[in-house]
């Protein structure tokens, strides 16, 4: 009896098995995710909602795509080539979308920077993140330190200045909130002499090349896995073709098919199978 081709069928789990745990890690990561985006932004919801659809979605796929090529069945293997077939689809016009529209919303965050500025300037959640991002980025304010007003916070302080004094500055503060030049309980403080406002920029570029990575990586890999479907559903076809049942009389191999036509003349053959 035929078989399918071994190396074939071991690529083609081992294309299911990487498609498996690539599902697995962002179903991981999505739900570490998950309760810490009870307070996010809609853009955010939507993004982790496309994460973990993606990672539900491929694991079942791997399991059916396994399951065809184990079972040898064309209608398993053709509903897989299906469906990663509209997947690979889907994510290539998505990346090619994000692709096209990258530099357009990049330069729009840029000339709404401001704006944006002053509205997490008045808000006191969003100030306690731009502190905790001055930490780490090692600047002071979003556009600049006047950000601030005359209250410059202390996670502005320049820790650097005996190390690099070229990243500091030297800023007047007001310890009683007053504005500048109207205070008389003021003093010198060293700063971080770089906005926070580039890696926020940064930052955004990055999400932007995460998600177009995220959309053609997929996408190509949902195409190799409709190549290799291709050749799985072509070779058990092949198989079965050759797995056709004979009889035996006098002698003769007859198909089915042919026995098929005796029968209509109205002769009865014998019919065995060795």
């Amino acid at each position: 009896m035929a078989q399918v081709n071994r190396c074939l069928k071991q690529l083609f789990f081992g294309f299911n098995m990487l498609l498996a745990i690539a599902g697995c890690v962002l179903l991981v990561l999505g739900m570490i995710a998950a309760p810490h985006n009870t307070e996010h932004d809609q853009g955010e919801s939507i993004g982790l909602t496309w994460i973990i659809s993606t990672a539900v979605v491929s694991v079942l796929l791997s399991l059916l795509g396994a399951y065809g090529a184990y079972q040898e069945n064309i209608v398993i293997l053709r509903l897989f080539l299906g469906i990663i077939g509209f997947g690979s689809i889907l994510f290539l016009i998505l990346g090619f979308k994000v692709a096209r529209s990258m530099p357009e919303d990049m330069q729009l965050i840029k000339e709404n920077l401001p704006a944006i500025t002053s509205e997490m300037m008045a808000d006191a959640e969003q100030r306690q993140t731009i502190m905790a991002l001055q930490v780490q980025g090692k600047c002071c304010g979003i556009m600049s330190y006047r950000d601030w007003d005359s209250n410059i916070p202390e996670t502005c302080q320049c820790s650097s200045f005996k190390s690099d004094p070229s990243q500091c500055m030297e800023v007047q503060i007001t310890k009683d909130g007053g504005n500048w030049g109207r205070s008389d309980q003021s003093e010198m403080m060293w700063i971080y002499r770089e906005p926070c406002g580039p890696l926020i920029l940064e930052n955004f570029d990055s999400a932007f090349k995460s998600v177009l990575g995220f959309f053609l990586g997929f996408g190509l890999y949902a195409c190799i896995g409709q190549v290799l479907s291709g050749v799985m559903i072509r070779e058990v076809k092949k198989v079965q073709s050759t797995d056709i049942p004979e009889t035996i009389e006098d002698g003769h191999r007859f198909t089915p098919q042919f026995q098929a036509i005796r029968h209509v003349e109205g002769v009865e053959p014998t019919t065995f199978y060795p």
